[in-house]
């Protein structure tokens, strides 16, 4: 009977679902945001009620369901909301510490893993530097949620997958969600033509703007095209096969209209990554290659700077080989000259605060001071007000200091080696695709955060930290004993 229950009861939670999904369409189409808002407090309070009929796995995946369709809404105070994924991060969150003690023998190896060390000390180090922070309520609320993230989509994640026979069904659901965002950018983007302009405010509101939303679905993209290509080996359904296809289809359409050129950049890097690898490239190749690479751009900087400043292609024209172009334009593109001004900003408040920061996301309350105006463009403010220093490792240099800017450094540099060694020694047919899923996802943000930086919105930092978790899963398991594979499901 209570078998007959829980079907029929999920049987009703997907129609339900789909059916807040369409209301929300509706609502979004005649800009009534004050419908969405009770149409989110509704959801959550049927996913509230419904982990007690679910299990916390059940939970664990509607959360990437419902990542890319969280919307922002306005609290007093000026503060803001995701709905309905924040109450489920902090939900989740409770429920992982109050069963710690009892996973401590599931989770034991992944807690002592390399990786799961240096995000902790990381974490910690976040907390030092809030407490010498030039704002402190404003580090405290994101040190708040950077633990969420941290327990909920890296811990939580680690044990999901001990126990989970289809460890890629989070990235999937995380792709599903994505279909009512892109449906809902492509067609406001529709009446505009395509153009390029009105390709920077398509993405509203599920996603801030389009840098984010190109560098989610550059991160799927991969994902996604390993799935595909090895589909019997994870699953038989026959129906998968053509849905992913058509998905495959639709986030490439996607991401080329995104006109995100740090999202295309990063493609490219994982393809060039994914060469290495079949190549037979090794961990210990590719630090070695980091290293070479970054003593080469530090002896020639200022050859290479002046090769850079005679590209004279700008990015706010319609011609597409003049976007593509412009990617390398230092000096005449104004994107690109606000970035180089914003970096040149974290660098000199890191400088003045070399070893606590400013604290964690301080940045765009204080980078105003720290303009000059030879390096200011017309989108430039000294106010100000204008958020990121467009490099998620300058940032951390300007708000946590040299120390803080090393460990995300290494942190990032470890997932990077770790996901290669995975990917080569590993003998599981299936463990090995899936580091491989990983990896290529978590390299296209790698490169993504040297222009931008997303970690502290949920859409993106759900796929890094769940990413780094089922690497660290892996590398536990290729550890132990060889064990014969389990039939696909």
């Amino acid at each position: 009977m209570f078998r007959s229950f829980r079907l029929t009861y999920e049987r009703g939670l997907v129609a339900f679902c789909i059916l807040l999904s369409a209301v929300s369409f509706y609502s979004i189409a005649v800009s009534n945001y004050l419908l969405i808002y009770i149409v989110f407090i509704i959801s959550f309070a049927a996913l509230t009620a419904g982990y007690f009929v679910l299990n916390r796995a059940q939970l664990f995946r509607l959360l990437f369901l419902f990542a890319p369709l969280s919307i922002a809404v306005s609290l007093p105070g000026e503060a803001e909301i995701q709905l309905p994924t924040e109450p489920m991060i902090g939900m989740l969150t409770l429920l992982l510490v109050m069963y710690l003690p009892r996973m401590w023998r599931d989770v034991k190896a992944i807690l002592v893993h390399p990786i799961t060390i240096v995000l902790f000390i990381e974490l910690l180090w976040l907390g030092v530097s809030t407490i010498n922070s030039a704002l402190p309520a404003v580090s405290m609320k994101y040190l708040l949620i950077r633990f969420c993230y941290v327990g909920t989509f890296f811990l939580m994640a680690a044990f999901f997958f001990r126990h989970e026979k289809r460890p890629w069904i989070i990235y999937l659901m995380y792709a599903i969600g994505t279909i009512l965002p892109v449906i809902k950018a492509m067609t406001f983007h529709a009446t505009l033509d395509f153009s390029q302009k009105g390709a920077y405010v398509m993405s509203k509101p599920f996603f801030n703007d389009h840098t984010v939303y190109g560098a989610c679905i550059a991160f799927l993209l991969p994902i996604l095209l390993i799935l595909f290509f090895n589909i019997r080996l994870f699953s038989s359904s026959r129906i998968l096969p053509g849905f992913l296809l058509l998905m495959l289809l639709f986030l490439c359409v996607a991401e080329f209209l995104s006109f995100s050129r740090a999202a295309w950049l990063s493609l490219i890097g994982a393809l060039v990554l994914y060469i290495a690898l079949r190549m037979g490239m090794g961990g210990r190749t590719f630090i070695i290659g980091v290293i070479l690479v970054f003593a080469a751009v530090v002896l020639n900087f200022d050859a290479l700077y002046g090769k850079l400043a005679e590209n004279k292609a700008v990015s706010n024209r319609e011609a597409l080989d003049q976007h593509i172009k412009s990617i390398t334009s230092i000096e005449a593109d104004v994107s690109n000259k606000e970035r180089i001004n914003r970096w040149k900003c974290a660098i000199r408040m890191g400088n003045e605060r070399p070893v606590f920061g400013f604290g964690p996301r301080t940045y765009k309350f204080y980078y105003g001071k720290y303009q000059l105006r030879q390096d200011m463009t017309y989108t430039s403010t000294f106010t100000g007000n204008r958020g990121h220093a467009h490099s998620e490792y300058l940032q951390y240099y300007a708000e946590t200091g040299v120390f803080g800017f090393a460990l995300h450094i290494v942190l990032f540099i470890l997932m990077t080696y770790k996901g290669i060694e995975c990917y080569r020694l590993t003998t599981n047919r299936r463990n090995k695709l899936l580091a491989l899923m990983a990896l290529l996802g978590f390299i296209t943000y790698l490169i993504h955060g040297g222009f931008n930086g997303f970690m502290d919105d949920d859409k993106m930092a759900s796929l890094v930290f769940v990413s780094m978790a089922l690497i660290v899963y892996l590398d536990v398991e290729r550890k132990k004993p060889a064990q014969p594979e389990e039939p696909v499901a």
